[in-house]
């Protein structure tokens, strides 16, 4: 398996971020936002289906370079078989269905098609080891394991992100939401106003608010969050948000 640096990344991430901008379907009206899902199907071309996964939602996405089949379930919990074809996205179909999970969603998909780059930029390099080259399954909570472990699941991670969020997007809606340049500091208790505009951008951009901070921090757009713990603050005041 490659192992590529940020950098190498980001210029994979440019390439496809271009494409999807040259699509007939989006070419001639103001972009705001990247669409994962037609990103897959018109740019790599891929299918995306919807199915259930788990019994307890523990797995939300799937794919695989080879044909073979997975085990998937009904509405009524009984098992099935669908057979990935190598050029499949399978997306747990709850996630589809409630709007409030629209970040997530578009973070799987965009991952798991991440796979789908990685194999076919890297066909001799990627996806050929006995794990590697089975169905690659996205779980419930897996963006908490911190540090990731698998190569393969950070290369994953940061495509994703660096795609489903270029720069340009994001300084754009910073400029619409009336964020300026840069925040300062992200907090929902002692920043309510700037919280509620940034937090109106992540869902206007299609990511959850987490994603959207750490891709921020990345690009040297936000300086400090605090949306797991708002009121860490107290402890480190004044070296965080001014109160």
């Amino acid at each position: 398996m490659k192992h590529l640096s940020r950098y190498d990344i980001k210029a994979i991430a440019g390439k496809y971020v271009q494409a999807y901008m040259a699509l007939p379907d989006v070419r001639n009206t103001q972009i705001y936002r990247i669409d994962p899902e037609l990103l897959l199907e018109k740019v790599l071309g891929l299918n995306v289906e919807y199915q259930h996964l788990s019994y307890d939602g523990s797995i939300l996405g799937m794919t695989s370079f080879t044909e073979l089949g997975v085990q998937v379930f009904e509405d009524n919990d009984s098992e099935a078989f669908f057979f990935l074809d190598g050029k499949t996205v399978l997306v747990e179909a709850d996630l589809n269905y409630d709007n409030k999970l629209r970040g997530r969603k578009n973070f799987i998909l965009m991952h798991e098609g991440s796979h789908q780059i990685f194999k076919m930029l890297f066909p001799n390099d990627y996806g050929i080891t006995q794990k590697s080259a089975g169905v690659h399954y996205y779980k419930a909570n897996s963006e908490r394991n911190k540090p990731i472990s698998d190569w393969e699941e950070w290369q994953a991670n940061t495509l994703a992100a660096t795609i489903l969020l270029p720069k340009n997007l994001i300084e754009q809606g910073m400029f619409l939401f009336g964020l300026g340049s840069k925040i300062e500091c992200l907090n929902k208790i002692y920043r309510p106003a700037e919280y509620e505009k940034y937090a109106a951008l992540a869902d206007f951009l299609g990511c959850s608010k987490k994603a959207h901070a750490i891709r921020m921090k990345q690009l040297g757009l936000l300086k400090k969050e605090y949306l797991d713990n708002p009121f860490d603050i107290i402890n480190i005041y004044p070296e965080g948000c001014s109160v």
